[in-house]
């Protein structure tokens, strides 16, 4: 900031206004030197990915900053509520958002949906944004619309799936350019990371590194800009991931399971949990005990769902849920084309869940952390824009210096 314009004025003479002043320009710096907050997503990016190839971005952090053994999900490790999770500090059973797409008996289904509303806890753009702070967002789950009447300053929307992260990295930059009243001080990203190849071709085919690659160089050029910039002393930069990926190869159609049983119901399936909301309820022990003719499901009421899978919410838990492990999915139709990689399932089974979670930059020194949580991801944010943690957030702050 230029302190030219904040000159003492010749004709002001007396101590009281030169107090008065020296107070000001002292609350200027201050508010100048705030710090700000930059968190990307990079979606599918398992934790030991970064082993097995050379890079750039993530080399530099992990030899200057702080990376953690692993970044452990929630479940369903999916990029919906495990987003969700990482803007709210609370599990998918508090928050809502249960699978990418889920059904509610009081509003009906959600596939995908950009409406805010859906989530149940406050993210942490409004948290911020309720103290006066201007955040930013670049397509991160839930950002596309306000939340009970809270704006995000600068949100872009609609969703677009080929936008590229050299126009993330672009608009990241306008932002960090702003004049200091109108820059946000929170910048949450989300980037195509892995997922897509992985999907298409397996979680440790060739080409997930390729794009690795192409998304580290990325990365790294956002580097080179906040360091041209000399704004490192004001800006944290954390790295996460929504999960890991895993191969799959068994494929288990739920609705063939209940047709042939004669039950009707809807089905809400991800590739590792379903919800199943019974047309009859008095068809509940039947519906379970023809399910669990398959070796590879388990089984639960609603009433016995495990406390630990937090996926008890009111109105959105299935009558009967059903769970599976690699290499098995859950389908409700067949496919010609069916994914070869695939998440979603219970990271306290299945490591390969794990994501990344890497930091750089002020208030971060050069450690490492042993795995840390999603949960922890926003109350880690509010702890560096300097803002208290509420009490409900179930995660922790990370110890980054």
């Amino acid at each position: 900031m230029a302190t030219e314009k904040f000159l003492f004025p010749h004709h002001q003479k007396t101590k009281l206004k030169k107090l008065c002043f020296l107070l000001f320009l002292f609350s200027s710096f201050v508010h100048s030197d705030e710090n700000i907050v930059i968190v990307i997503s990079l979606d599918g990016l398992r934790f030991d990915y970064l082993e097995r190839t050379e890079t750039e971005a993530f080399s530099y952090i992990t030899k200057a900053g702080a990376r953690a053994s692993s970044l452990v999900p929630v479940y369903q490790s999916s990029t919906f509520p495990t987003h969700v999770t990482m803007a709210t500090g609370v599990t998918p059973d508090l928050h809502g958002i249960l699978h990418n797409s889920f059904y509610d008996k009081e509003r009906g289904s959600f596939s995908y949906s950009p409406d805010a509303s859906w989530i149940q806890s406050e993210p942490v753009w409004s948290i911020v944004e309720n103290q006066d702070i201007k955040t930013a967002t670049y397509f991160w789950v839930g950002s596309e619309t306000d939340w009970r009447e809270t704006s995000i300053s600068y949100s872009k929307a609609p969703f677009n799936g080929r936008i590229s992260e050299k126009e993330k990295l672009d608009q990241i930059l306008e932002w960090l350019d702003m004049d200091i009243d109108l820059r946000p001080r929170l910048i949450m990203s989300w980037w195509h990371g892995t997922d897509s190849v992985a999907h298409q071709k397996g979680a440790t085919h060739p080409d997930v590194f390729k794009q690795l690659n192409k998304q580290d160089k990325i990365l790294f050029q956002l580097i080179e800009e906040i360091t041209r910039r000399n704004i490192w002393d004001k800006v944290t930069l954390l790295v996460v991931s929504d999960h890991g990926m895993s191969d799959v190869s068994n494929f288990i159609n739920l609705k063939e399971i209940l047709k042939l049983n004669s039950i009707d119901a809807r089905i809400s399936t991800g590739p590792a949990v379903a919800h199943i909301f019974l047309d009859k309820k008095e068809e509940l022990k039947r519906a379970i005990s023809s399910l669990q003719e398959n070796q590879h499901l388990s089984v639960w009421s609603k009433e016995d769902l495990p406390k630990e899978f937090n996926m008890f919410n009111e109105t959105r838990t299935g009558d009967v849920i059903v769970t599976t492990s690699i290499p098995n999915m859950l389908v409700t139709r067949s496919n010609s084309n069916p994914p070869i990689g695939m998440h979603g399932y219970n990271p306290k089974e299945n490591k390969h869940m794990h994501g990344i979670f890497l930091a750089y930059g002020n208030k971060v020194a050069n450690k490492r952390l042993q795995k840390v949580h999603q949960l922890d991801i926003t109350p880690t944010i509010l702890d560096l824009l300097n803002l208290d943690v509420p009490e409900y957030m179930q995660g922790k702050i990370i110890e980054l210096q």
